[in-house]
């Protein structure tokens, strides 16, 4: 498909372009609440409530009390706050991406001087929020790729709080809407080398 063509999106007003069976994607009782809570909370705080207090609440509707953050050491302080703020109700695991301490050297990663020797270890984050019992994960502001290593290895269900983007303060949706950066978008990435 080609969705992003579409101007008009009738699929929007319940006149898909191609019919499909999607009903039984939902027959695994956790999807269908996933589904079903996340709507609930769309219609009862649509734009009145902002991604941590809907995340929180989306946690309490689906009855979890074991929560786990998987962050960037880049966004320790912010972690810290979110950490604080999910004990107050939730229990709350936090595991660092750095955690384990594997050198890039281990797995034949590059390594550039102004970058550290230790590698981030997503699988491991997983690992240990999976052995907590932890229901619901949080990902807050992992590298591109770590975040898709994260998700493929965590056991419960995951949502992004923030991702990271370096070089837009962390709101990487700022490209697509400001013509300035747009306009330099999808070129091949002069690599740095100093």
């Amino acid at each position: 498909m080609q969705c992003h063509k579409c101007k008009e999106h009738p699929c929007r007003e319940g006149n898909p372009c191609i019919t499909t069976d999607s009903l039984p994607l939902y027959d695994d009782p956790l999807d269908r609440r996933l589904v079903t809570v996340s709507a609930e909370v769309e219609a009862l705080f649509y734009g009145e409530a902002c991604r941590v207090d809907e995340t929180l609440e989306f946690a309490r509707r689906l009855g979890f009390k074991k929560l786990g953050v998987a962050f960037c050491v880049g966004f320790s302080e912010e972690a810290a706050l979110l950490g604080d703020l999910i004990g107050k109700e939730f229990e709350v695991h936090t595991v660092c991406c750095k955690v384990g301490g594997m050198t890039k050297a281990s797995l034949d990663m590059p390594q550039r001087p102004w970058l550290g020797s230790v590698s981030c270890n997503p699988a491991e984050q997983a690992r240990i929020l999976n052995e907590a019992g932890c229901e619901f994960n949080i990902v807050l502001g992992l590298c591109v790729g770590h975040d898709s290593i994260f998700y493929r290895h965590s056991e419960v269900p995951v949502t992004t709080l923030v991702v990271k983007d370096r070089k837009l303060g962390h709101n990487p949706v700022a490209a697509l809407y400001c013509p300035y950066i747009r306009k330099n978008l999808g070129k091949p990435l002069k690599e740095r080398t100093e």
